[in-house]
């Protein structure tokens, strides 16, 4: 019976152990992932006064769009009053683009737009080019690994230790 006992808790540990080198390897994965593609619907509206991520809830700053150094950015803007803008972020966080800052081209209803973030971390500013003044709001570039994708996985792997530790006690009290 004894070894039994002995042979259980070898076999818990090894699963302990196996469990916490899988949340150790998530979360160097995590950290040192490759950039991620990263979709935003953007709505703006010059009569609105400002940009918002639906056609309710346009103000002026815009929300701010929270991407990782490197990302792909892929945008919908879509014009909600009908007026022609130009959607831009200012890396500079001047009203006007300067040369390198990604711009799309103008759009007067729906238009996709896609371009690569910024690597250097930091909060910039994004405007229409036409109605820099109310239709701006913030592009924030945070640190590779800053926003938790993996966060599920390492939860799991929490869930299933403390299932194992719970399993045990019970099997224990059963056997007491």
């Amino acid at each position: 019976m004894k070894s039994v006992k002995n042979m259980n808790m070898k076999w818990f540990f090894a699963a302990v152990l196996a469990v916490l080198l899988v949340a150790a390897v998530t979360t160097q994965i995590h950290n040192a992932k490759a950039a991620t593609t990263r979709n935003f619907t953007l709505y703006g509206s010059f009569t609105q006064g400002g940009w918002g991520f639906t056609a309710t809830n346009i103000t002026s700053p815009g929300p701010t769009i929270v991407v990782e150094q490197g990302d792909t950015v892929n945008l919908t803007l879509i014009s909600s009053d009908g007026i022609t803008h130009r959607f831009f972020v200012s890396y500079t966080n001047a009203s006007s683009p300067s040369s390198g800052d990604p711009q799309s081209g103008d759009f007067s209803s729906t238009a996709n737009y896609s371009f690569n973030a910024s690597n250097t971390v930091g909060t910039y500013k994004y405007y229409c080019y036409f109605h820099p003044n109310p239709m701006w709001g913030y592009f924030q570039v945070v640190q590779t690994g800053a926003i938790p994708e993996f966060q599920p996985l390492i939860t799991l792997s929490l869930l299933v230790v403390s299932t194992m530790v719970a399993a045990l006690a019970y099997k224990r009290k059963r056997q007491a």
